[in-house]
This record gives structure tokens, C-alpha cells and sequence, in this order.
């Protein structure tokens, strides 16, 4: 018998015997069953992130802070001293202690915005000697050691500070009705007074940013963030401020 007859015979056998059975190729594909698996889904869960919109400022490194080394107590003597340092340049690198020595009225934001690191501190003079009106002090709020990087990209917000009596007195006045007209010259994209503890507060867009405007006691405040910090932590941060002298510093 040759070897193709011997396997059709086999062939016709098994058949014949799954015919006869009660289910007939009921087992088919029983086999394969056990290693073909279903396919598995794999899901994921996004879990949210909240990000800061500020943190303390007693926490930022005060860039200037070296510079206030054997201060002299008179005020005058002192900014003498700091005009002589100048180096050509009216926006005199100044610390912490020296602006709040000869300014001691001057405050300064208690919360920066997320990501900052460092300050710089200037007071700005007068070719004559004598301190400016507007601005008479100025402080960069950075997310990187400054001057080391773009302002447009490491300086994430300005505060200036001016001598502004008349226009404070004005403000103040009982039934003064604050309106972006005192600040059109500015060419704003934008302009709207909001309260800042039941005093104006001005919120100027302009190209590259926002600046928020209020008046404390004889000193007019703008607060300039860049675009890429959320006008909430500026808000925050015209919200809350105090003398530089009582700012608490929790790290060197």
C-alpha cells in the first residue's frame, strides 16, 4: 500500500468518526483557543497639574544685597555716597537697605510670580546729584541670575516707583472719579479700572504686556509683567505689599 493511499485512508476515517459523533466538529479551534488571546486595552488616567501663579518674595536673592556694606545712618550722606558710585549711569545699582534708608516710605510686592529667583534694585538719579521724581526707584523681578539672559526672556516683570503728590492728592480726593484719561498718552491697547482695597487700580495692556497702576500714600506704583506672566499674579502682587525694611528674607 503506498504512502498517499495509507493517508486518505486516516483522513477518511477521522471524518467519518466526527460524523458520527453527537457534535460533530464541535472541538474545532479548541486548540488554538488556549494561546490566541483577546487583545488587551491599555487605558491611562491624566492626572491634572496645578501650577503656581506666585510665590514669597522673601524667598528671591536680592542681587544688590553685597552693596550695603558700613551704611551711613544720614540719608543724605548715604545717597551721596551711592550717586559718586555711578559709574556714568543715573540707575545706580542699589540694595535692599540703602533704598529703604533713603526711601523708607517705598514698598515692595510680598508674592512675586512663579519661577522667580532674583531682584535687582536701582535708584535713579538726577544729573545733579539729587534723586528723580519719575521713576525715583526701580526693581526687576527675574527667573534667572540677572543680566546673564535676555531682559525679554529672564526679566519676567518691572516695578517702578515715582514721587507723584499732586496726582496721589487727586486720586485721593473724596469723589474723584478715576478714568483711563490720566494714563491715554501711554498708546494702550487696552485700559480698565479696577479696586485695589477701595482705591483704583489700573489695568493698562500694552505690546509686550500688562501694567497695573496704583497710588500709595506720595508714590505712584507700576507693576509691568511680560506677556507670559498671568495677569492674576500680577494682581496678586499689587494686592499685598509692605515697607522694605520689614521684608523678611528666607534666603540669602
Amino acid at each position: 500500500m503506498t504512502r498517499v493511499v495509507r493517508v486518505s485512508i486516516l483522513i477518511l476515517v477521522a471524518f467519518t468518526a466526527a460524523a458520527c459523533a453527537d457534535a460533530p466538529l464541535e472541538s474545532l479551534g479548541q486548540r488554538s483557543s488556549g494561546w490566541v488571546n483577546e487583545p488587551t486595552i491599555v487605558t491611562t488616567t491624566t492626572v491634572p497639574i496645578t501650577i503656581p501663579l506666585i510665590t514669597g518674595s522673601g524667598a528671591l536673592k536680592w542681587f544688590n544685597e553685597d552693596a550695603d556694606q558700613d551704611l551711613p545712618n544720614d540719608p543724605t550722606v548715604l545717597r551721596t555716597a551711592i550717586f559718586e558710585r555711578r559709574a556714568g549711569d543715573l540707575f545706580v545699582q542699589s540694595s535692599r537697605a540703602e533704598i529703604a534708608t533713603i526711601l523708607p516710605a517705598v514698598e515692595f510686592p510680598v508674592s512675586a510670580p512663579h519661577l522667580a529667583e532674583y531682584v535687582t534694585s536701582q535708584l535713579i538719579f538726577a544729573a545733579s546729584g539729587e534723586l528723580s521724581d519719575d521713576p525715583v526707584v526701580a526693581f526687576g523681578i527675574w527667573s534667572a541670575e540677572p543680566y546673564t539672559r535676555s531682559r525679554s526672556v529672564a526679566q519676567m516683570a518691572v516695578l517702578r516707583v515715582s514721587k507723584d503728590e499732586e496726582a496721589a492728592a487727586e486720586v485721593a480726593a473724596p469723589g474723584s472719579e478715576p478714568s483711563c484719561a490720566r494714563f491715554a498718552d501711554r498708546g494702550t491697547q487696552s485700559c480698565d479700572v479696577g479696586d485695589l482695597d477701595g482705591a483704583p487700580l489700573w489695568v493698562i495692556m500694552a505690546d509686550g504686556g500688562h501694567t497695573l497702576i496704583w497710588f500709595e500714600g506720595i508714590y505712584r506704583y507700576e507693576l509691568f509683567g511680560r506677556t507670559f506672566v498671568p495677569l492674576a499674579a500680577l494682581e496678586e502682587m499689587a494686592s499685598g505689599t509692605e515697607p522694605l525694611s520689614e521684608l523678611e528674607l528666607t534666603t540669602g
